[in-house]
């Protein structure tokens, strides 16, 4: 008898113990709201949804071309990538045989390298003859426009009457370039 009032005590606290648990979970989980936390970059800034609008933005290209929303044609690509992130060095080479498998994909591809100049100096050189490339900060003009702060992102953008909305978000360029 005295093993069974043991087990129904012990079950009892693991019970409250799993309750309190959860209870701090459930906490945690309303402050982030259903799309995660919300505010300044990298702390999770909700990404902009097939059919929004793409936010007005103006950055210079490394080429000294000016970017914004105007110049991105129908069908154009914005890859945001960062050099201290490891997934996006195994993007690059994907990336760069994106835009190269078409001659003219290089006024339809915007590279957003994210890091210091001097870190980004590979992602540029390999991205610079098949994109336009605009290196800026973590949080800068466009990442903070775009509501960007994860690395990867790919974005595709379409033109839509006078003005140019997002059409989805890129997950395998490869796939993209295989021929159909």
């Amino acid at each position: 008898m005295a093993a069974l009032t043991a087990a129904v005590v012990l079950l009892g606290i693991l019970c409250v113990l799993n309750l309190l648990l959860t209870i701090g979970v459930i906490k945690k989980l309303r402050e982030y709201g259903p799309a995660g936390p919300t505010g300044a970059p990298g702390e999770g800034m909700t990404p902009l949804r097939p059919g929004e609008e793409l936010p007005d933005f103006t950055a210079l290209a490394e080429d000294g071309a000016p970017v914004g929303p105007s110049a991105l044609p129908d069908g154009s690509v914005i890859a945001f990538l960062s050099p201290g992130c490891a997934p996006c060095r195994e993007k690059l080479p994907e990336l760069v045989a994106y835009a190269a498998a078409d001659p003219g994909r290089r006024e339809r591809t915007l590279a957003v390298v994210v890091g210091e100049p001097g870190e980004c100096e590979r992602f540029v050189r390999e991205l610079s003859p098949v994109a336009r490339v605009v290196v800026e900060p973590k949080g800068g003009p466009v990442c903070a426009a775009l509501r960007v702060d994860a690395f990867p992102t790919t974005l595709r953008v379409r033109a839509d009457r006078d003005r140019t909305v997002v059409s989805g978000h890129v997950r395998d360029l490869a796939r993209e370039t295989a021929p159909r």
